[in-house]
């Protein structure tokens, strides 16, 4: 059956299967990422021939009002996207949950490069597409990140690509006896938690609760998510998550301290996750995505740093297909306005 049985274990691990090994497969799609995503309501949808799987697709079930729902595909689906074909067929399997969830809508976000042909076949076949001239604050996952390319090299032959200041910076981080611990224990994330507590005070940004850090810790293996810390005399000063993941290292949830911030600990913290990626295989160092591309903007000059001339990954962006036009209209006009004010919040504080 296409919809995945989730009391099947055997089919459960063909899914995780499939997906944690697919050419840039994301760990959103994952099966095991419904543990930490578990306040939402999760749905799994396969394709399969002549009994091996060819594409997958992790829905999540987002509720809007009046008991109407989004189907919301988090970097999915998994398989290979040359057409809006094998989509269209992974939404005539998802017919009976659009039924069940009284949905009006189905939201893919593929983990796909921007094709401008490929975009017009979707428009063609009934996509509306959220993706050029929509910023970070329309989209539920940026779609520009900054990747540092790093297949088949070491963090040796990475350090002298980066900027002459980041490059000044790691010597600084490396000079200074900084220590380097890694591990998941419940120490080591309530020291992290910390960290983070102190990070959102002082950027005025919100942060994850403990229980999703521990859940990521506790249902991915330790070569896929990993928690480092780097700690100088008695002080914590810098702590991040890494999440291997499809052959792309990602620079997840981060923090660091307001104390010995001259020692440069997040740089540190860049080439310990680089060396982890480059000795595992990668083939890309994902630092995230960024509001904006301004000189100005600290958060992107510390990245650039790194990625220097890089070409930023550029997904394709929200694939909508609507199931009601009608409901599905009268969101999109209602969540303008609520971005819109959101946005000005924003770029009030920043």
């Amino acid at each position: 059956m296409p919809i995945l049985d989730q009391n099947n274990q055997k089919d459960i691990e063909r899914y995780i299967a499939f997906t944690s090994h697919f050419k840039n497969a994301h760990f959103y799609q994952d099966y095991r990422w419904s543990n930490v995503k578990k306040h939402l309501k999760s749905e799994y949808v396969y394709l399969e021939e002549n009994g091996e799987m060819t594409a997958a697709c992790t829905i999540y079930v987002r509720p809007i009002a009046f008991g109407l729902t989004i189907l919301y595909a988090q970097r999915g689906p998994v398989c290979k996207i040359t057409s809006p074909d094998i989509v269209l067929r992974l939404i005539e399997e998802m017919k009976p949950l659009v039924k069940k969830y009284h949905a009006f809508m189905i939201k893919f976000d593929p983990n796909i490069q921007d094709d401008k042909e490929l975009e017009k076949q979707f428009k063609k076949a009934g996509f509306y597409i959220r993706g050029e001239g929509y910023s970070k604050l329309d989209l539920i996952l940026s779609r520009r990140s900054m990747v540092v390319p790093i297949e088949g090299m070491t963090i040796e032959q990475l350090v002298p690509t980066f900027s002459k200041h980041t490059r000044r910076n790691i010597r600084i981080a490396s000079r200074s006896n900084l220590e380097i611990i890694e591990g998941g224990t419940k120490e080591n994330l309530d020291i992290f938690m910390e960290i983070l507590k102190i990070t959102a005070q002082r950027d005025h940004i919100e942060y994850k609760p403990r229980e999703f850090f521990e859940d990521m810790l506790n249902h991915f293996t330790h070569d896929e998510v990993r928690l480092y810390l780097i700690k100088h005399e008695d002080d914590y000063l810098s702590g991040a998550f890494g999440v291997n993941y499809g052959g792309r290292m990602m620079y997840y949830h981060s923090g660091s301290s307001n104390v010995k911030r001259k020692l440069y600990p997040n740089y540190l913290m860049q080439c310990v996750l680089m060396d982890w990626a480059c000795k595992t295989g990668c083939h890309i160092y994902d630092m995230g995505g960024i509001i904006k591309e301004d000189n100005e903007d600290g958060l992107y000059m510390f990245k650039h740093g790194f990625t220097q001339d890089a070409p930023m990954d550029e997904y394709i962006g929200e694939l909508d297909y609507p199931v009601h036009p009608i409901l599905y209209h009268g969101f999109n006009f209602a969540y303008a306005v609520v971005q819109r004010i959101r946005r000005w919040m924003v770029m009030r504080k920043l």
